[in-house]
């Protein structure tokens, strides 16, 4: 293991590294999917684990540190969904519990890095809340989350809580033209837009040439816009891809890129058009955010996909308030 991290995640390891001490028991540490904080984890149990750490971090040749590199540390825990299941389960944690009463192998600290704790259900909240309230001396929790508000206050108020946000646009760029030296600023910016700014996604995005799905999802609108294909032949193309629900992730963008063009309008556009165009594209944003969990449900995902793709060519075409389905009249069902 490097003991280097993404530039975006140096100020919260310097903040670790010189200002948390005395070592508290347990952290929450809340970041967007795809910054990497699954790296910073690692440098801070391996640094909490090492025989020998210095202020940069771990010395990385102590039998500790080869241990972790290895992913062999017996006092190293990871508490994280399994694969086929939706939710970790109190069996897990009493699983974890069981194994933390246990004197330490190697006479030093006991790391537990909990993936994903909004996953932990009900009853795995409650286990893990009795350990975080009578924690067994030099027991280090590490949980992660790309959802605080789904942690209950119990479990917050026993952590204490370091936020890490996604890195600045410009930041994130040159990361990625460094990354992926052949690929242009256009492609770089909309790897970045389509994965929220981070940078890890849109890296992979990139890899797997996810910008061919972008560009049919563009050219079916066009297709669409030009009467050369169906609503249904469109959206028959989109059901094909690996993930379709990343659809309405390509309409919010449209529509997020279309309220900001108002404020670039040209002249010719009255002042009504631009107000009209404005309202029509914010709530058809809305519509996509119902639409996308419309789909989530037990909606027919054909019917879904259809029906948003029908209420983009009406903003584009409205001359009146665009009133969508999604927003007031959708009703479980009612798509099926």
């Amino acid at each position: 293991m490097m003991n280097t991290l993404y530039p975006w995640l140096q100020t919260q390891w310097t903040q670790w590294s010189q200002n948390l001490r005395p070592l508290g028991h347990a952290y929450l540490l809340s970041s967007p999917k795809g910054i990497g904080i699954e790296l910073f984890v690692a440098q801070v149990a391996q640094k909490t684990l090492c025989q020998q750490p210095t202020e940069k971090g771990a010395c990385l040749q102590c039998k500790s540190c080869h241990l972790q590199q290895v992913n062999q540390h017996p006092d190293y825990y990871h508490l994280t969904c399994l694969e086929d299941k939706k939710e970790i389960s109190v069996e897990q944690v009493r699983t974890l519990v069981g194994k933390l009463n246990e004197t330490s192998h190697q006479g030093g600290y006991k790391v537990i890095w909990v993936e994903g704790a909004e996953l932990l259900n009900q009853s795995a909240f409650n286990a893990l809340l009795k350990t975080l309230e009578e924690p067994a001396p030099n027991t280090l929790f590490l949980l992660t989350t790309s959802n605080v508000g789904r942690l209950p206050e119990t479990i917050k108020s026993r952590c204490q809580q370091l936020n890490f946000p996604p890195p600045v646009l410009k930041e994130a760029i040159d990361w990625l033209q460094q990354a992926q030296p052949h690929a242009d600023m256009k492609l770089i910016q909309r790897a970045l837009r389509l994965n929220w700014g981070a940078p890890l996604n849109a890296l992979a995005w990139i890899k797997a040439n996810k910008f061919e799905e972008d560009a049919q999802w563009k050219e079916g609108l066009n297709q669409l816009q030009q009467g050369q294909k169906t609503v249904s032949q469109v959206v028959a193309q989109w059901l094909k891809w690996p993930n379709p629900m990343v659809v309405f992730d390509y309409f919010y963008l449209w529509s997020v890129s279309a309220v900001r063009s108002v404020a670039y309008a040209s002249e010719q556009n009255t002042p009504r058009e631009q107000h009209l165009f404005l309202q029509n594209s914010l709530a058809f944003q809305q519509a996509t955010l119902q639409a996308k969990q419309c789909w989530q449900g037990n909606a027919n995902k054909e019917l879904v996909l259809e029906t948003l793709c029908l209420e983009w060519l009406e903003v584009q075409q409205s001359t009146t308030r665009f009133q969508s389905v999604f927003q007031s009249k959708f009703q479980k069902g009612t798509l099926s």
